[in-house]
């Protein structure tokens, strides 16, 4: 159940939770001072913009940041890591996407190309002070931190760089079990700990992966890969049944975290799925995450806007434009780039208080603080967005939600009760498919 924070509007206890997966830049940018004179909105200032604080703009106690952001041995303190842990709930990536990747900053033996599958197993095994400094620092940030896992992208066509590459299924397992028996050793019990649950290009892959792994409970699990969003809903329910068959979301496993996915459908089904297992546990919580935001403002420039739902399923999804920019929108009298009421800066903002250089000494018209109010702008539209599908799937509101997503959350409502769950999915995979097929669509 959601924690006892400060009053949150836009997330119900009934709901699946949002992770906004905040940057490093934007955790660092919020703390820093603005130009003497820069156009900003009147009565705000750039720490308004730390929306996991209540005495912010607005307030959302949930995000996620990972770790692999960082070299390894160098952590500097930001907005994130010097949060005031009574109002908020981090949970902090062990770095897994850059280590499978071979970019985290400081490994000295794993670099982005392939190596040989025994090479790359030795690299990681005497990879110095990699593992301590990962757990050490969770256990000490974190309200919950992601087991180190060896992802199985690494050896798919996705992961063609990665010095893991050439490793097999059980190779990377093997390293994986290794790296929970460090945690296990090793942490401090500071922190709750979600052990991650991979599934490969290869279904089949998912259940020798659960099966090694599964030992390992401390807080909850997280899902990844084809184990989560990108398996579909189909895949997903596998394994979830399954591992609610042998026990996996007993009372004390209270998080089940969906890695790397953030479109209304999700938020939906995910939400569909927390009721199902909270007759199982009260306390159970599912959460999923994306940067979306923060690249979609930060890195594209884009503007988020808000989905007029309906019961068309191409309405279900968070569009995007253009920020305007140049010397021309450096002038008061500008209009604001975001439709009234998309969110509460949107309603203040104007194209002035983004477009400050004016090309005189720089060819770019933004600047650091133009990038930190697109992107508090986009992550309010996110979750309002997912706050409106929960509630619209909550009414059975039919003009505003399609039929097909109607009946996935139906389906998983059933499919939980029923003994026969295997054959329930394999007669339904058409239906599942069409609701959420694998790949994160």
């Amino acid at each position: 159940m959601l924690s006892s924070k400060p009053e949150c509007a836009l997330i119900k206890d009934t709901h699946a939770v949002y992770l906004p997966a905040v940057n490093d830049s934007y955790a660092n940018d919020v703390l820093k001072d603005m130009t003497e004179g820069r156009p900003f909105p009147a009565g705000l200032t750039l720490r308004d913009l730390i929306f996991w604080e209540p005495n912010g703009l607005w307030y959302y106690p949930y995000l996620l940041h990972s770790i692999g952001l960082y070299p390894i041995g160098v952590l500097k303190t930001n907005a994130v890591l010097q949060r005031d842990r009574a109002n908020n709930i981090l949970l902090m990536d062990s770095g897994g996407f850059q280590i499978g990747k071979g970019t985290m900053k400081g490994l000295t033996e794993l670099k982005p190309h392939v190596m040989k599958a025994d090479d790359a197993e030795y690299a990681w095994r005497h990879e110095p002070n990699v593992r301590s400094w990962i757990v050490g620092n969770l256990d000490t940030y974190a309200d919950y931190g992601m087991t180190i896992d060896m992802p199985l992208w690494a050896k798919s066509t996705d992961g063609q760089s990665s010095p893991f590459h050439n490793c097999s299924t059980q190779q990377l397992i093997d390293m994986t079990v290794d790296n929970l028996r460090y945690i296990e050793n090793r942490n401090q019990g500071r922190t709750k700990w979600l052990n991650v649950v991979q599934g490969g290009d290869d279904p089949a892959d998912t259940v020798p992966w659960w099966d090694a792994v599964k030992w390992f409970r401390h807080g909850g699990w997280a899902m990844a890969g084809s184990a989560g969003a990108k398996g579909g809903l189909h895949d997903m329910l596998a394994i979830m049944l399954r591992m609610r068959d042998e026990d996996a979301f007993e009372v004390g496993q209270d998080w089940v975290h969906v890695l790397g996915v953030s479109t209304p459908k999700w938020a939906v089904l995910l939400t569909a799925i927390q009721k199902a297992l909270r007759v199982i546990n009260p306390g159970l919580r599912i959460s999923y995450d994306s940067s979306s935001p923060f690249q979609t403002g930060g890195k594209y420039e884009d503007v988020s806007l808000s989905p007029v739902y309906s019961s068309a399923l191409s309405s279900w999804g968070i569009g995007t434009v253009p920020c305007p920019q140049g010397i021309p929108y450096a002038d008061t009298t500008k209009p604001q780039p975001f439709p009234h009421n998309q969110s509460p800066l949107g309603q203040q903002l104007m194209l002035h208080h983004l477009n400050v250089k004016a090309g005189i000494w720089d060819n770019r018209s933004f600047d650091f603080v133009s990038n930190l109010l697109l992107v508090n702008h986009n992550v309010w539209v996110y979750l309002d967005a997912f706050k409106r599908a929960n509630d619209s799937v909550d009414a059975r509101d039919a003009a505003q939600v399609p039929a097909t997503i109607l009946q996935g959350v139906d389906f998983i409502d059933d499919v939980f009760r029923d003994v026969s769950w295997a054959s329930a999915l394999k007669k339904e995979r058409k239906l599942l498919d069409g609701v959420a097929p694998n790949g994160y669509r």
